[in-house]
C-alpha cells in the first residue's frame, strides 16, 4: 500500500498543536469515565436488583457487550458522515449525546430494557469520537511526532481506569451508584464542551478545513481490509481489545467478589494497576518514536503481560496478585502506545477518517464484545475461576501477529 499520510505542520505552532493533544486527552478522560462507570456500579447494581452470581455474569457482560458493539457499529456506519460535517462540530454533538445518554442509564435503570438501551446509545454516540481524533492527529501531526502526540490523547484512557476508582467509587458508596452517572454527564456538558469548543480546530493554519467532500471518501473503505498489514493490524486490535477491555471491565467486579476485599477498597485496589499504564504509555510512546520498531515491542510486551496477567489468577495472596496485575497492565500499554500511530502510518491520507473508523469500530464491536463475555468468564467471581489457559492463550496469539506485523512493515 503507497501511503501519502503526512501532515502539514510547518504553519501549525508548536503551543497550539501540542494543546489540542491536551484537549484531546480531556474529551477522551471523560468520555472513557463514562463506558467505565458501569463496570464500578455492576456491584451495587447487582446488590440492588438481587442478581445471583449467574445473573451478575449475565447482566454485567450485556451491559457492557451491548456499548461495545453499538460502540463498533457507529466507528464504521457513522465516521463518513462525521468527515462531512467536520471533527470539531462532530466532537461538540457527541459530547452532548454522550452527556445525555450517561444520565439516562441512571434516570431509567429500574426498566432492564431501557438500561441496555441508554448503554447501546451512548455506544452509538462515543462510536466516532477516536476517528475523529485520528483525522485530527495526522492533520496537525508530523509522522515522527504522532506516537507522542497519540500517546497524550490516549493517555486519557489509562488515566481514567487509573481515577475512576478514586472519584466515582467514594461517590457512589456514600450517595449510591446513581450519583456517579448523573456527575459524568455534568463533566461532559460544563468541562470538555466548552475545551473543544476553544481550542479545537479542524485543521492547521493554511490547510483548508475538515469537512470532507463527499467525493473525496472512499466509497469502499472496505477494500482496505485486503491489504495484509491493515488486515494484521485489525487482527492485533481485536486480540488486543478482547484482553485489555475485558480486563479493565472486570478488574473491580474480580476483587470486589474476593473475600479479602471490601467494596470501599476497590478506590485504591481497582486504580493501582493503571498507575503503571501511565508509566508504560509514556516509556513506550518515547520507544517507539526512538526505535521505530513499535510492532516488534509491542509483540514482547504482550508475552511479558501474558505471564503476569496468568500469575495474578494464580495467586493466593491479594498483593501478588495485585502487584502481577499492575505489571501485566504495565506490558499491555506496548500496544496503546503504537496502535494508533501504526494505524495513521497504514493508512493513506484521504482515507484516515473511514480507515480508522473501520478499524476502530470492527477491533472494538468485535473485541470490546468477545472479551467481555470472554473475560468475564474467569473473573466474575474470583471464587469460582476454571482454568485461565485459554486466557494465555490470546496474550500469545496477539504477541505473534504483531511480530508478524513488525516484519512486514518494519514499523
Amino acid at each position: 500500500m503507497t501511503h501519502t499520510a503526512r501532515a502539514s505542520t510547518t504553519n501549525a505552532p508548536a503551543t497550539g498543536r501540542w494543546r489540542l493533544a491536551w484537549v484531546l486527552m480531556v474529551s477522551l478522560f471523560i468520555g472513557y469515565l463514562d463506558r467505565l462507570n458501569i463496570s464500578l456500579a455492576l456491584p451495587l447494581i447487582a446488590e440492588e436488583f438481587a442478581w445471583s452470581t449467574a445473573d451478575k455474569q449475565h447482566y454485567g457482560s450485556l451491559l457492557m457487550s451491548l456499548f461495545y458493539l453499538a460502540y463498533g457499529a457507529a466507528n464504521i456506519l457513522l465516521t463518513p458522515l462525521g468527515a462531512r460535517f467536520g471533527a470539531k462540530r462532530s466532537l461538540q454533538l457527541i459530547v452532548v449525546l454522550w452527556s445525555v445518554f450517561t444520565a439516562m442509564g441512571a434516570w431509567f435503570s429500574q426498566i432492564l430494557v431501557l438500561f441496555l438501551a441508554s448503554r447501546v446509545l451512548l455506544g452509538l454516540a462515543e462510536g466516532i469520537h477516536f476517528p475523529m481524533m485520528n483525522t485530527l492527529t495526522q492533520r496537525w501531526f508530523a509522522p515522527e511526532e504522532r506516537s507522542r502526540a497519540n500517546g497524550i490523547w490516549i493517555s486519557g484512557i489509562f488515566l481514567a481506569i487509573l481515577t475512576a476508582p478514586l472519584l466515582l467509587v467514594p461517590i457512589m458508596d456514600a450517595w449510591g451508584w446513581r450519583a456517579g452517572f448523573h456527575g459524568l454527564a455534568v463533566a461532559g456538558l460544563l468541562i470538555t464542551l466548552p475545551l473543544i469548543s476553544l481550542y479545537v480546530q479542524d485543521a492547521p493554519p493554511g490547510q483548508t478545513s475538515d469537512h470532507t467532500p463527499p467525493k473525496l471518501l472512499d466509497p469502499a473503505p472496505w477494500r482496505l481490509l485486503a491489504h495484509p498489514s491493515v488486515a494484521l493490524m485489525l487482527l492485533a486490535g481485536i486480540l488486543n481489545n478482547m484482553l485489555s477491555l475485558g480486563i479493565s471491565n472486570w478488574l473491580p467486579t474480580y476483587f470486589a467478589s474476593r473475600a479479602d476485599v471490601d467494596y470501599a477498597q476497590l478506590t485504591w485496589i481497582a486504580a493501582l494497576p493503571y498507575v503503571f499504564s501511565l508509566l508504560g504509555l509514556a516509556l513506550f510512546s518515547w520507544l517507539g518514536d526512538r526505535t521505530g520498531k513499535r510492532g516488534r515491542n509491542a509483540a514482547f510486551g504482550f508475552v511479558a503481560a501474558g505471564l503476569c496477567v496468568t500469575g495474578a489468577f494464580s495467586a493466593d495472596d491479594l498483593w501478588l496478585s495485585l502487584a502481577l496485575f499492575c505489571a501485566g497492565v504495565f506490558f499491555i500499554t506496548t500496544f496503546n502506545a503504537c496502535e494508533f500511530a501504526m494505524v495513521q502510518y497504514l493508512l493513506p491520507e484521504r482515507n484516515i477518517a473511514q480507515g480508522s473508523g473501520l478499524y476502530n469500530g470492527l477491533s472494538v464491536m468485535i473485541g470490546g464484545g468477545l472479551g467481555t463475555w470472554f473475560v468475564g468468564q474467569f473473573m466474575a467471581d474470583a471464587n469460582q475461576m476454571g482454568s485461565v489457559a485459554p486466557l494465555s492463550g490470546l496474550f500469545v496469539c496477539a504477541a505473534a501477529v504483531l511480530w508478524w506485523l513488525g516484519r512486514r512493515t518494519n514499523y
